[in-house]
């Protein structure tokens, strides 16, 4: 009985050794820092009206739509630990809305002439926000980001339509806040991403907020 006690008390020990040693020399190495880039649409669905030009024309009805655009970006991920991270990033994103205005008024009446035009509007942006990973695939993120306008454009009827330079009527930049919910697997991410702007871009009475949601698929490397 006494041996069987001692080889048992010996398999332990040289289980327990083994468990330090692995635990030693192959613990898995934390993440550091990931870089990556990324890509996909864009929704933008502005919070207000786009500043109009005095021309003098009146239009008893005024449709405002939501722009469907697509942007491109990199980001830098840093790990300040296993379950957190803080990341930047900088792409190029396109804004704005479509606009149809109908019901001209005139000094004969009312026609049914119908004007449309897309606000296209160009920045340069820089999110600054904070990573909680709540699994090894599944993370939430929010906060900050900045922009640069890039340019301001009215363009009328289609794709192939007439643009008209409107930078006067927008301000230089824009600052808000974002925030999104993201799955990783290797090297592919995809977010879905939430931004507000906090600021009246334009020099309009009226104000006009940017607003828009994002799909992020990208490609991932380091860690």
């Amino acid at each position: 009985m006494g041996i069987i006690n001692s080889s048992f008390a010996q398999e332990y020990k040289n289980q327990d050794s083994l468990s330090n040693y692995q635990s030693k020399y192959y613990a898995p190495e934390k993440k550091t820092v990931e870089w990556g880039f990324f890509m996909g649409p864009s929704w933008s669905i502005p919070s207000g009206s786009a500043p109009q030009l005095e021309t003098g024309a009146q239009f008893s009805n005024v449709r405002e739509r939501a722009r469907t655009t697509f942007y491109f970006g990199f980001k830098a991920n840093f790990f300040i630990e296993d379950r957190l991270s803080v990341e930047f990033d900088a792409l190029f994103n396109s804004m704005g809305q479509k606009t149809e205005f109908s019901g001209f008024n005139h000094e004969l009446g009312q026609s049914n002439e119908t004007v449309k035009y897309t606000e296209v509007l160009s920045y340069f942006v820089f999110p600054l926000t904070l990573n909680y990973y709540l699994n090894e695939n599944i993370y939430i993120k929010g906060g900050l980001y900045g922009a640069t306008l890039a340019g301001a454009q009215r363009r009328e009827g289609g794709l192939f339509g007439d643009y008209l330079d409107v930078n006067h009527l927008y301000r230089g930049g824009d600052f808000g806040f974002t925030a999104g919910i993201g799955a990783e697997a290797k090297v592919l991410f995809v977010e879905w991403r939430y931004s507000r702007g906090l600021i009246d871009v334009t020099f309009d009475d009226e104000k006009y907020y940017n607003q828009n949601i994002q799909l992020v698929v990208g490609f991932k490397f380091g860690g």
